[in-house]
């Protein structure tokens, strides 16, 4: 959902920074993203073209350090666009400023511009097996163009990011603390963490062990992270570079089916309505499976795994942030980081029945590629 922007001074300050004329005759506000704020602005050249602009501000407190973002966004951008020639899809790049910096800093605010890609669309929701496929393929892509570069190069911008038992333990400190006195109403949704700590702390166990490996991922798969063409539906884009950095090609996988399969948004109230789409879920798996080269048996083993994982985590999150006093997550309504935390429960409910099936689905996949995908 995009808003108008009454006043556009704050815009026109940033801008300053960079070597782009003209004026604004258009500017409004994305709000579909939870952490940046994130603005499409249109300039009118002196030349009288328009300039058609994506102005975004980093979230500071989610960031801590934003030039380390930008240098890992920069490294993976040099290194994806080495290999053009072999690559069908783009990753997002940002402009230089007169500093000749990919951000620019504005009383205290990290900032970055870059273009609007042309004849570009992003899904929310969608039914379209195409699209699905498409959004596989392109974050399949993505992680095995980034395979040979060294990940001592990048920084981890966010310490422990997919550390579930961190991330968990950390959960349960709110509760105890409860700061805003929430946690007397969310007592049978407190009781699920506890019941499944050690299935969704697997996955760290099994890092922690080096039973399988770390790959540069993505970190924030949803398919509305991939620009499709409006057309064709192919995917042209990946963009959200922000929490790229070293970690499972599991997560990246369960953070894209906690999205794409789900078959209802992911702050729905009517849970009636939520649970695993299979058929979304094994279109994203043949995607995924067909571009990403190079997987262990152990990693193959565990893709179903990490959906449940990563789905589990994101609803401790989002639990935690409420009773936080919604800290994090942008809302847009009393008790949406509750609405959104029941509805990740509610399809890590369906996905534990449904397990088998799961991996069942990634196993043929794997099998229908093995031409393109070598099982270590």
């Amino acid at each position: 959902m995009n808003v108008r922007v009454e006043s556009t001074d704050f815009l026109e300050e940033v801008i300053r920074h960079y070597d782009l004329p003209g004026d604004i005759v258009e500017a409004t506000q994305c709000l579909n993203g939870h952490i940046n704020g994130t603005y499409r602005v249109i300039l009118l050249t002196p030349e009288g073209i328009k300039d058609d602009l994506i102005v975004q501000k980093i979230n500071h407190y989610v960031f801590k350090d934003p030039e380390k973002v930008m240098h890992n966004i920069e490294e993976v951008g040099r290194h994806v666009r080495s290999k053009k020639a072999t690559s069908d899809c783009d990753i997002i790049s940002f402009m230089n400023n007169k500093d000749g910096r990919n951000f620019t800093e504005v009383n205290g605010e990290y900032w970055r511009i870059t273009r609007f890609v042309k004849d570009s669309i992003t899904f929310d929701f969608v039914e379209s097996s195409k699209v699905l496929y498409s959004a596989g393929y392109a974050f399949g892509r993505f992680q095995s163009l980034l395979s040979d570069l060294p990940m001592e190069r990048l920084y981890e911008t966010i310490p422990d990011f997919h550390n579930t038992k961190k991330r968990l333990d950390y959960f349960f400190d709110v509760v105890s603390k409860d700061p805003e006195g929430r946690a007397k109403d969310v007592k049978k949704e407190i009781d699920f963490f506890s019941k499944y700590y050690d299935f969704a702390t697997e996955l760290t166990r099994m890092t922690e062990a080096e039973e399988v490996p770390l790959r540069v991922t993505h970190n924030d798969t949803k398919y509305n992270n991939i620009l499709m063409h409006k057309d064709t539906l192919e995917p042209l884009c990946v963009i959200d570079l922000d929490t790229v950095m070293p970690g499972l090609a599991m997560h990246d996988f369960g953070d894209a089916i906690r999205f794409a399969a789900n078959t209802a948004a992911e702050d729905e109230v009517d849970l009636s309505k939520v649970g695993l789409n299979l058929e979304h879920y094994r279109e994203f798996t043949r995607g995924f499976m067909s571009a990403l080269q190079g997987l262990t048996r152990k990693e193959i083993d565990t893709m179903a795994l990490g959906a449940i994982t990563i789905t589990i985590e994101l609803a401790s999150r989002f639990l935690a942030d409420h009773l936080n006093g919604d800290k994090y997550f942008r809302i847009h309504r009393p008790g949406h980081n509750l609405d959104r935390a029941r509805c990740q429960i509610k399809l890590a409910e369906d996905m534990l029945e449904k397990y088998d099936e799961m991996r069942e689905i990634v196993n043929e996949s794997i099998a229908s590629n093995e031409a393109a995908t070598a099982i270590e």
